[in-house]
């Protein structure tokens, strides 16, 4: 856990910095007047990101890393890889491809690899973070202490494709949906549940609870009330998916039937609704996706709860639940007045350091991490 907490005080330090730092621009109009947002500046971005992406990067232990390790290890230069890539019993062909590549034209060291992949997931992150986010440092505190982090350490190769969509959010807000479906499909060769994203694509579009987003509500409720009948259907399809291959893992890993992080991931948009008759005039475009992002994933989680048996979906909302580093702080801006943010921050600061510590102490054990390269290995 020393590692971990140390990229929480480093998280924090700088995501202090770079609020305090930060610009206002102006990102829309409410009553006839301009309305303005801090935006943090590019540096800080990355400082504040830097201690993830590096941990991450030089890990040689911690989750599943271990298994993929040996994995890149076994892949043949590409000028061999052709059973390899096209292997129709193997997993999703792109990530294959995308690691031979690394392997063949840029190092066969697995920390090289590793270090790559670490950089794109952590800068897919942070760029949304950094154009949108009315509170850079909030945000960036969110990712580690909601335990966000921890995918691109357990999990990579989903989390690679989750935080590149979620990179992709300009796409959505500019209605680029063909672009937009097109990159999904080429991701969804790395992780194949990314196909997902397309029908929730049209979901999370619009104004929030619209009668899409009703649809969908009403969707998750007949899943609740016929739970066995729903689990049986999710059971005939997964073993036509990727996930077949791998419900052992998703047994071992899969958070998504607890209740205390449905309840955490579901805050965001439990308050937007709350607030709905509040925020509507002040709503701008990210928000109400970041509203339908947030609906999404609750109902994803809510879905995982009743559909524990053998279909482990509580990896599925991290294409989603993102998207509450973006809406959390702008709500709490946004509905409390001067005096009840302070009290409001310091009772979320406290909340999400005891949810951090019950997460990554309690549930899963302290969560070990080991580095070769750095030599040092701490295990739970």
């Amino acid at each position: 856990m020393t590692i971990y907490w140390f990229m929480m005080a480093w998280v924090i330090l700088f995501g202090i910095l770079a609020q305090v730092t930060s610009k206002r621009v102006c990102v829309g109009e409410y009553l006839g007047e301009d309305v303005y947002e801090t935006r943090t500046y590019l540096f800080m971005a990355v400082v504040t990101f830097a201690v993830i992406i590096f941990f991450a990067g030089v890990r040689s232990y911690a989750g599943d890393t271990g298994a993929y390790i040996g994995m890149f290890e076994n892949y043949p230069l590409l000028q061999n890889a052709n059973d390899v890539i096209f292997d129709e019993n193997a997993r999703e062909p792109g990530f294959r491809l995308f690691s031979i590549v690394i392997k063949t034209y840029i190092a066969n060291d697995y920390t090289v690899w590793l270090s790559i992949i670490a950089v794109i997931s952590g800068i897919c992150v942070m760029l949304p973070l950094y154009k949108y986010s009315c509170n850079f440092g909030v945000s960036a505190f969110l990712f580690i202490a909601s335990c966000q982090f921890t995918w691109m350490f357990n999990g990579m190769r989903q989390f690679l494709v989750a935080a590149i969509i979620f990179n992709c959010t300009g796409l959505i807000l500019k209605n680029k949906t063909l672009l937009y479906i097109i990159i999904v499909c080429i991701l969804s060769t790395i992780h194949q549940s990314a196909l997902l994203l397309i029908p929730m694509y049209f979901i999370a579009r619009g104004e929030p609870w619209n009668k899409r987003t009703l649809l969908f509500i009403g969707c998750v409720v007949l899943a609740i009330l016929f739970a066995r009948k729903f689990t049986n259907i999710l059971t005939d399809v997964v073993e036509q998916t990727d996930y077949a291959t791998s419900v052992e893992e998703f047994k071992d890993t899969d958070d998504g039937t607890n209740i205390i992080r449905i309840f955490v991931e579901s805050v965001p948009v439990i308050i937007a609704f709350i607030y709905r008759d509040r925020i509507k005039d002040r709503l701008t475009p990210v928000i109400k996706l970041s509203i339908n992002m947030s609906l999404i994933a609750s109902g994803l989680y809510i879905i995982s709860k009743i559909a524990s048996s053998g279909i482990l979906l509580g990896r599925l909302p991290i294409y989603f639940s993102m998207y509450n580093l973006i809406l959390l702080p702008w709500l709490l801006n946004n509905i409390f007045d001067k005096k009840e943010k302070s009290l409001i921050y310091y009772t979320m600061i406290i909340c999400y350091f005891a949810f951090f510590y019950y997460q990554m102490v309690v549930a899963w054990g302290g969560m070990g991490y080991g580095s070769t390269i750095l030599n040092i290995k701490y295990i739970n």
